[in-house]
């Protein structure tokens, strides 16, 4: 077996533990059975197993794919709280803000006066 698989296969171990899960891909390959009389057919049973091996490498690179977007979720939601910052004064407020959502309301108030009632006469500066 090649470096590469022994890592990955490691590393499908260690997230199965932490999951419950008792089998995993190696572990299921390597289980031997014993043979009866009138026993299954060995071919038959290794293909099914390699089936179900196929199935728990599926299972792993889901789970770890969802793990890694968890984590990555987790990094950006950790860095908009550590990018906003409080207000230590509530009494100081950025004057060219405050100066641009006011022009934007007083945008949007002529224009539901003109929506309301377009006699511009109704209504006084």
């Amino acid at each position: 077996m090649d470096e590469h698989m022994k890592r990955r296969l490691d590393k499908q171990r260690q997230l199965f533990k932490q999951l419950g899960v008792q089998l995993d891909a190696l572990s299921i390959h390597e289980k031997q059975f014993n043979y009866k009389l009138r026993g299954y057919d060995p071919d038959e049973v290794d293909a099914y197993l390699d089936e179900v091996i196929k199935d728990y490498e599926r299972f792993y690179a889901n789970i770890a794919d969802l793990m890694d977007k968890w984590q990555e979720q987790q990094l950006t939601i950790r860095d908009l709280k550590n990018s906003v910052k409080p207000v230590n004064d509530p009494n100081k407020i950025d004057r060219k803000q405050l100066d641009d959502i006011v022009k934007q309301l007083e945008y949007t108030v002529r224009q539901l006066k003109v929506r309301a009632r377009p006699e511009q006469d109704l209504f006084t500066e």
